[in-house]
């Protein structure tokens, strides 16, 4: 209905986006705050064409759609949120969506509906999304104004539409399309990925000041050869992803403990897989001779042993690989962590049908002397000159940071 399908941007005004303004998947944890912004917006009547407050129950249905609901987060407070809808029921219109963006009154004039916006339109492509549509009253210049900068333009008016209060608005339709150039693979926009690359750091700098860094520190010192950073990442990429996590090469748990506390932070329902073929490892600080064993112990002790699956084997034996399509299901793979051997590509290539379009990858073994890791930098540049991974940058001592941005096979 018509009411479901107006926006509002209350800060568009803004010409600055907020440097600290972090974008996330929504969770159930933040539906009380998108509620009550929304029903904030419903209230002054000049928003949406929405005329009842609703529920929570009524936002919860947004997060269970499939379909896009991101928020804005401003020094831990949700300041803003942006969902996608279908644009209309029919088959023919299910790669264009309908945005609709809210900012809480406290946060506006921070930029935080143009970030919201910026975000859906750099994730546009990889999302399957082809065009993407906004439906703003026409009274409201600002508005109108914020999505014309970003690129969108008026596809058309509709003449004293909506009525609220005794008061006719006329509705404007803008839109934006998003084309893929090359089959197979998305093209990122260059500044897209720069900016994805300068969020990656500037995230690493806010975990600096919160206390799971040093959480994370003695996480690293006890139980893995990776780079504080790149364990600061797997959290925060476990934190915000879409779909689940993926472990391929747990040894002694480092990364999986990580990655089990950014899925209880997300207050989201996550799987996470960690493959791990046992053996012994030989390291002067590290060094056990029953992986398997240390490694289950290791999770028990940090308490999120209930938030793991693990499953013994090698990553590209066919059993293996067909326990962990069994456990995903229906479900894609948001973040996949590759700490195992040299076989970068096999791993891709035996669950890249499982890949969500922008999959968050962190590969190790990157950067450094060997046949091993020669190897495995061969596997990850042949795959990033094809336009199937994305890379955002290297960090730790020999880690790998990108996307996947290839199709289902």
């Amino acid at each position: 209905m018509l009411e479901e399908r107006c926006c509002r941007i209350w800060d568009g005004v803004s010409e600055t986006v907020a440097s600290d303004i972090r974008v996330r998947d929504a969770g159930d944890v933040d539906l009380a705050a998108i509620t009550q912004i929304y029903n904030a917006a419903i209230a002054r009547r000049n928003a949406t064409a929405q005329l009842e407050l609703v529920t929570i129950d009524h936002c919860g249905a947004w997060l269970r759609s499939g379909f896009p609901l991101w928020v804005a987060e401003i020094e831990g407070h949700v300041a803003g949120w942006l969902s996608c809808k279908p644009f209309l029921p029919r088959c023919a219109y299910r790669a264009t969506v309908e945005l609709s963006v809210y900012v809480d009154e406290n946060f506006q004039r921070r930029g935080v509906a143009r970030r919201l916006l910026e975000h859906a339109i750099t994730h546009a492509s990889h999302l399957g999304i082809r065009a993407m549509v906004g439906l703003i009253f026409a009274d409201n210049a600002a508005s109108v104004r914020l999505f014309e900068r970003l690129g969108f333009a008026r596809w058309g008016s509709l003449p004293r539409v909506a009525r609220a209060d005794n008061i006719e608005r006329d509705l404007v339709i803008m839109g934006r399309h998003h084309d893929t150039h090359r089959p197979g693979a998305i093209v990122m926009r260059p500044d897209a990925q720069l900016h994805d690359v300068f969020e990656l750091m500037h995230t690493l700098m806010q975990y600096r000041q919160q206390p799971v860094h040093g959480e994370l520190d003695k996480i690293r010192k006890r139980y893995s050869m990776l780079h504080l950073d790149v364990l600061i990442l797997i959290y925060h990429f476990a934190t915000i992803c879409s779909g689940q996590i993926l472990e391929i090469g747990a040894c002694l748990g480092g990364a999986t403990i990580a990655a089990a506390r950014g899925i209880r932070e997300s207050g989201k329902r996550k799987t996470l897989i960690t493959v791990e073929q046992g053996g012994i490892l030989e390291h002067e600080h590290l060094g056990t001779g029953n992986i398997l064993r240390d490694l289950k112990r290791n999770l028990a002790r940090a308490r999120v042993a209930d938030l793991v699956t693990l499953i013994a084997g090698r990553s590209g034996d066919p059993a293996t690989v067909a326990a962990v399509n069994q456990k995903l299901g229906r479900e894609e793979i948001g973040l996949l962590i590759l700490d195992a051997d040299a076989a970068k590509g096999r791993d891709i290539d035996c669950y890249r049908d499982k890949l969500a379009a922008d999959c968050w990858m962190v590969i190790d073994d990157y950067y450094g002397p060997g046949e091993k890791i020669a190897a495995a930098r061969a596997d990850v540049e042949a795959l990033a000159a094809s336009g199937l991974l994305e890379p955002l940058g290297f960090y730790g001592w020999s880690t790998w940071i990108g996307r996947w941005r290839g199709t289902k096979l």
